[in-house]
């Protein structure tokens, strides 16, 4: 093999170690009391498991929010080694509101949902930076694997075309889980 063809080859190998380094990070801890009284830690309390975070910054992305989880959830919530978290981020509502906002948001969520629906209170700079945060009313998910690292990203609305590829992307993550 000559020089140059040499040194290709070592660049494409960097490129293909930066890529990967990039591509799987560690997701950051937070925590909270899920709307079934349990304390969660995340990504602690997905250990194991494939798990999809999804996260909310503003009332109005409630609407996204629940549109990806109902899919996700009918798609892999009776799956074994998978975790489904809805995130509502609310570290920016004001002190004197947030126990009714709080409240008002638990009368919507089905009892099924309730140990996977986790008001986080704090971390919410962070949070943005780690979800790439663009379009305040969007859904962010973050899918973690099973060592809590960050291996796939999307922030959008719902449809069918964005849920195509999610979805083929956390089954192939379940599939090499096993």
């Amino acid at each position: 093999m000559n020089l140059r063809c040499a040194i290709r080859l070592a660049s494409l190998f960097v490129c293909v170690a930066v890529a990967l380094a990039q591509a799987v990070q560690p997701m950051p801890r937070i925590e909270g009391e899920s709307f079934a009284g349990q304390k969660v830690v995340l990504p602690d309390s997905a250990q194991g498991k494939v798990a999809v975070l999804v996260f909310g910054f503003t009332k109005a992305s409630k609407q996204p929010t629940s549109a990806w989880a109902d899919k996700i959830y009918s798609d892999f919530g009776a799956r074994s080694g998978f975790e489904l978290y809805q995130l509502p981020v609310l570290e920016s509502v004001p002190h004197f509101i947030r126990g009714m906002v709080i409240s008002s948001m638990k009368k919507g969520v089905p009892e099924r949902m309730r140990a996977h629906f986790v008001p986080i209170l704090q971390n919410e700079s962070e949070l943005k930076t780690l979800v790439g945060y663009k379009e305040a009313d969007d859904a962010y998910l973050v899918v973690l694997d099973a060592t809590g690292h960050v291996v796939v990203q999307k922030h959008g609305p719902f449809s069918d075309s964005a849920y195509a590829q999610f979805r083929t992307d956390v089954e192939s993550l379940l599939e090499h889980s096993k």
